[in-house]
């Protein structure tokens, strides 16, 4: 019979190596769309792409270690390794927030209908894209970079004077250094911004679509048969999405809140949250891989 750590081993794996072929897979279309088809291309195609390396940043920082930490293996980064991979993590997940974050919004002013006052803002919205890219990456890796300062790889979990992440890394923490005061409350006050902004874009898009439905209806009543809508399948995905993001954000809120408050290296929870912080890598490439008309498996 397996183990539990066996088990949470095979399932970071099983993440781990499926999640990298999806989002890879999905990177290597848009890619191709880019180059070959781009005729075909969308405005939110650039987006995307993004969000699929942050995904994979994700999945290998987080899957790997965990992986081998869960198999029992000793010591599997030195202080420099622990550094970068932490570091490189805590920057995919702020990139993942503010992509996604991005993708909603640019979607709601995409299809906010001509009357509206983000109308105005349509013709210019793809020329903010790579723009709104390095601000994400500056902010995100200035946010961060107190954690190439604090982490240390994790040599002995009874270590007093220690917060730990993992199995394999550790910070030493100094609540009272102005550094890691500033760090706390700029990632608060960036995952509020953003997942606030988010959730706005994801309300206004629910209440155009309730406005598509009743359209719909009154095409149907008048006799004439109404085609499927891009723009009704592009915000049903960005929804899908956004949803997904949301509730494993959300639950992985609650457990390391949770553990802010218990003494000690709370191991199950510890391995919860990592769990959690690759599942929404995990799912989002096959949420895309499913609904987009131009994934070649999909159109035989």
């Amino acid at each position: 019979m397996l183990s539990n750590d066996q088990v949470l081993g095979i399932s970071f794996l099983f993440q781990t190596v499926v999640g990298v072929l999806g989002n890879t897979a999905m990177f290597l279309v848009y890619v191709h769309i880019f180059v070959a088809r781009p005729q075909r291309k969308k405005p939110t195609d650039l987006i995307l792409t993004h969000l699929t390396v942050t995904n994979t940043v994700t999945l290998l920082t987080r899957g790997v270690p965990e992986t081998m930490a869960a198999f029992g293996m000793k010591n599997i980064l030195d202080d420099v390794g622990c550094k970068m991979v932490v570091y490189l993590r805590r920057v995919a997940r702020g990139l993942s927030i503010c992509t996604t974050c991005l993708l909603s919004v640019f979607q709601a002013v995409t299809v906010s209908p001509g009357t509206s006052r983000w109308s105005r803002f349509k013709p210019r919205a793809p020329h903010y894209i790579l723009p709104s890219f390095l601000f994400f990456w500056n902010i995100n890796l200035l946010i961060s970079v107190n954690l190439i300062v604090s982490a240390k790889a994790t040599t002995n979990s009874s270590s007093a004077g220690h917060t730990y992440i993992t199995k394999y890394c550790s910070t030493i923490p100094r609540s009272n250094d102005a550094n890691v005061i500033a760090t706390l409350a700029a990632t608060t006050l960036r995952d509020l911004i953003f997942v606030l902004l988010m959730t706005w874009a994801s309300g206004y898009m629910v209440i155009l679509l309730h406005r598509h439905h009743r359209q719909v209806q009154h095409i149907r009543s008048t006799g004439r048969s109404p085609k499927s809508s891009a723009e009704t399948r592009a915000i049903h995905t960005i929804l899908l999405l956004v949803s997904c993001f949301v509730c494993f954000y959300w639950i992985d809120c609650v457990i390391t809140l949770y553990l802010s408050f218990v003494p000690g290296f709370a191991s199950e929870l510890q391995s919860a949250i990592a769990f959690l912080s690759t599942c929404f890598p995990l799912v989002s490439p096959f949420v895309l891989i499913g609904r987009d008309p131009r994934v070649p498996s999909l159109q035989r």
